[in-house]
């Protein structure tokens, strides 16, 4: 008997193991959109925004109930025998929402938004606002980042060379939801907040703009119209400026919500975020290619 017991213990343990050393990350493919991290980044909940460093050492997404209920951030760190079971950031509240992470590649910042109030109280804001968070030595204190929130939607915050882009609601705005930018000025404060000219802000909605490493492509989700569904674009830098805005056929776009695309590290990989084909508007997280998206811009510029 105790010798039965033993096996089962140790099988147990085998596989536990196991199961820890199969948290990855799939080999991405030009030709599908496979899910990423089945059971542990994409489960029965809403998971989206999916952010690395440069290091691949470190990783964050958000998730969520449906509607974005109950939103929160978690995190997960990759040691020598895969990536650490996700967990909540130190500073998280059940009280508030959390949400839109972007980890800044070297590792020392995460900006993301939430319904955190500002004022002092215990009551959660009626929108949300942009915020940053050292990371750098252990998880520091949120920060209201100051000049660029509005009484609007601050959502979707990114950082790339000296420029802050986020979606934003505020009034006066060229769309519904609008792509916006600040620059970042020496003290690590920001100059006011002005929108993306074409082809970016052409749309009903618009919104999770994001740059490739090269910083040659930018990718966003759009909205053409109210009715329409929310799918992925692609803009190439020429040496004239941005080109066209590319509506990205499938295996980025299906039908359903396609959002928060983000370039991997090395540039050559695109998780985004997808409701497609699933029950009550529940998001998995994606991978796909760069030679899937490079193969459609050429296809575009023919």
């Amino acid at each position: 008997m105790l010798l039965r017991i033993l096996f089962v213990v140790l099988a147990l343990a085998a596989g536990l193991a196991r199961a820890e050393a199969a948290r990855t990350l799939p080999t991405p493919s030009a030709s599908e959109a496979r899910v990423a991290g089945p059971d542990w980044l994409s489960g029965s909940l809403n998971n989206y925004n999916l952010s690395l460093t440069a290091a691949q050492d470190l990783l964050v997404f958000a998730r969520s109930e449906a509607e974005f209920a109950h939103a929160r951030i978690l995190f997960a760190r990759r040691g020598a025998d895969g990536w650490s079971l996700p967990e909540a950031l130190p500073f998280s509240d059940a009280r508030y929402r959390d949400s839109d992470p972007w980890l800044t590649p070297d590792g020392q910042w995460l900006y993301f938004t939430s319904d955190r109030p500002t004022d002092g109280s215990t009551t959660a804001r009626k929108d949300f606002d942009l915020w940053r968070v050292r990371v750098a030595g252990g998880w520091g204190q949120p920060e209201h980042l100051d000049g660029v929130n509005s009484a609007g939607m601050e959502l979707g915050p990114e950082l790339h060379d000296g420029w802050l882009y986020f979606n934003s609601t505020r009034p006066g705005g060229p769309a519904r939801l609008s792509i916006y930018r600040a620059r970042q000025r020496a003290d690590g404060g920001f100059d006011a907040p002005e929108p993306l000219p074409a082809p970016f802000n052409s749309g009903f909605a618009q919104g999770d703009f994001t740059l490739s490493p090269d910083g040659r492509t930018a990718l966003f989700w759009r909205k053409q119209d109210a009715a329409a569904d929310a799918d992925l674009y692609a803009v190439r830098r020429t040496a004239a400026g941005w080109g066209a805005a590319v509506h990205l056929p499938a295996p980025f776009s299906a039908p359903g919500f396609d959002f928060t695309p983000a370039f991997g590290p090395d540039g050559e990989s695109i998780y985004f975020a997808s409701t497609r084909g699933a029950a009550a508007g529940m998001a998995k997280l994606y991978v796909v290619a760069r030679a899937a998206l490079e193969q459609a811009l050429d296809q575009a510029a023919r």
